[in-house]
């Protein structure tokens, strides 16, 4: 854990000793092996993070964007940052 520089590179040591546990199990909670899989695809996680950049450059409010205003919100009410 020490050598670990921030909670991403610590989350993904954690996917690769432990695993994605199970959805529907007695296993720790985890997302389907699929979903995890896309998160070491730092291609893919580049182009996300690229698009994203963008909507937020373009539309900072996402007044154009309501949909995603929405889950925004929702992820907002659900959870507590500090």
């Amino acid at each position: 854990m020490l050598k670990f520089n921030n909670g991403f590179e610590l989350a993904e040591k954690d996917l690769e000793i432990r695993g994605p546990g199970e959805v529907f199990g007695s296993q720790q909670w985890g997302a389907p092996d699929s979903a995890m899989a896309s998160l070491a695809d730092i291609f893919l996680v580049e182009k996300s993070r690229a698009a994203a950049k963008g909507v937020l450059t373009n539309d900072p409010d996402l007044s154009r964007h309501p949909l995603l205003l929405n889950r925004v919100a929702h992820f907002r009410a659900r959870t507590h940052l500090e």
